[in-house]
């Protein structure tokens, strides 16, 4: 497995922070409510204009990013990736952060990490079938790439305390073999079928498949439907409307990885459709510029994303990938 260049990791990171920031605003929001009200969303909201964020500074970042960097820490501290200190770490940023008194802790990860605090043992997995999961999975691909680690079963080992389940694993592990390909410089057909193999092999790593859609069966409808699209709002309407842009894990994977195949090098497209679908738009906005950015760094292209914007989002969250960055090389293991 081939170490992946660090600026296109940088770059991932930077596109992940920022997508998070903008459709923070608008988490939850109606897909016709952020058309009427914002079109596409191209600058940071206030708080005023966030119906579900209000108390939250501008620019500020939720989980999505609090989680992924606080178990890049981790991971990096501990050398691996083990189901029980992925939770340990997870209790602690729950109260480090007052992430349930922000109203942004998922519900799967907040009934489990309950359970868990209150004695459960995460090691026998709860079976959560929302975001939470594919949310932090960068967390464990980026350590696994980075340190020649099995990656699907890094992610099952990441996800296992608060979402052990088929739909959780299988959106999980094709967001991470997509940004897999997207970090060794494929390109973005091979992506998508990175993304298929992905599912397969977290379907395989569940307990048991539950009744779910199939995230490769909506990549191929998105194929066939996207001939039929003339305009990005085109793509956001059918997601929002056909797909769903929910909570669940199948919702979001499918979302994010849709609006890649349809921005796959403008990554800041990509963050202004995910922060404009409506629904959990922190979370798809940050996965799919993330992924968006993995591809066009990988590529050699420069960053296309409002430097003024990030470095805002980057300051008022005090957040310096710098460090971690370098923690995460091999050189830094042992």
């Amino acid at each position: 497995m081939t170490r992946p260049d660090p600026e296109a990791v940088r770059a991932f990171l930077e596109a992940f922070v920022l997508g998070d920031a903008l459709g923070m605003p608008t988490e939850f929001m109606t897909r016709s409510e952020i058309r009427k009200r914002f079109g596409l969303v191209d600058r940071l909201l206030e708080p005023a204009e966030s119906r579900n964020h209000p108390d939250l500074a501008k620019g500020r970042v939720t989980d999505d990013t609090e989680q992924v960097l606080a178990l890049l820490d981790e991971y990096c501290l501990r050398g691996r990736i083990d189901a029980r200190e992925t939770a340990v770490r997870l209790l602690r940023w729950v109260n480090e952060t007052g992430a349930i008194e922000k109203h942004y802790i998922g519900p799967s990860s907040k009934v489990a990490l309950k359970a868990i605090e209150e004695g459960a043992d995460p090691e026998k997995g709860y079976g959560g079938t929302t975001c939470g999961g594919i949310m932090r999975s960068p967390a464990a691909a980026l350590f696994a790439l980075e340190r020649g680690l099995p990656l699907a079963e890094s992610i099952a080992a990441c996800l296992k305390p608060t979402h052990n389940s088929s739909p959780a694993l299988s959106a999980a592990c094709a967001y991470a073999f997509a940004l897999h390909e997207a970090l060794a410089g494929g390109e973005a057909g091979t992506i998508a079928e990175a993304a298929v193999e992905g599912s397969a092999a977290g379907l395989t790593l569940a307990p048991w498949e539950a009744c779910a859609p199939s995230i490769p069966a909506r990549l191929r409808t998105f194929e066939d439907a996207a001939r039929g699209f003339s305009s990005a709002e085109d793509v956001l309407d059918f997601l929002y409307d056909v797909y769903g842009t929910g909570l669940e894990a199948v919702d979001v994977a499918a979302a994010a990885l849709c609006i890649f195949l349809y921005a796959p090098i403008d990554s800041w497209m990509a963050l202004r459709m995910g922060a404009s679908v409506g629904g959990d738009t922190d979370t798809i906005a940050a996965l799919a510029g993330g992924l968006s950015a993995a591809h066009r760094a990988a590529s050699g292209l420069k960053s296309c994303l409002p430097q003024d914007i990030l470095y805002f989002v980057l300051a008022t969250n005090g957040i310096d990938l710098s460090p971690l960055i370098k923690r995460l090389g091999p050189e830094a293991a042992g």
